[in-house]
C-alpha cells in the first residue's frame, strides 16, 4: 500500500522509499518525527538519520520489527 508518511506514523518501524527521481532510497528503520514544515526524519537500522520533505516520499509501509540478535 502506497501512502505518505504522516504524523500518525511517528515511532513506527517500517520500510520507506524516498528521494529525488533517480536517487531513490529504500530503507528500513523508524520514523522519528515530522516537523512543522512536513519534513520527515527517518532513522535507519544503522542509526543514520535522514530528512525528507513530504513530497519526496513515495511510500512508507509499516512492518513488524524482528530482533534477530536474540
Amino acid at each position: 500500500m502506497k501512502r505518505k508518511v504522516l504524523k500518525e506514523d511517528v515511532g513506527k518501524f517500517g520500510e520507506i522509499i524516498a528521494g529525488e527521481k533517480g536517487f531513490k532510497k529504500t530503507m528500513h528503520g523508524r520514523v522519528l518525527y515530522v516537523d512543522s514544515l512536513a519534513w520527515v526524519v527517518f532513522l535507519d537500522n544503522d542509526d543514520i538519520s535522514y530528512r525528507f520533505p513530504q513530497n519526496l516520499i513515495d511510500s512508507f509501509e509499516e512492518q513488524e520489527f524482528n530482533d534477530k540478535s536474540k
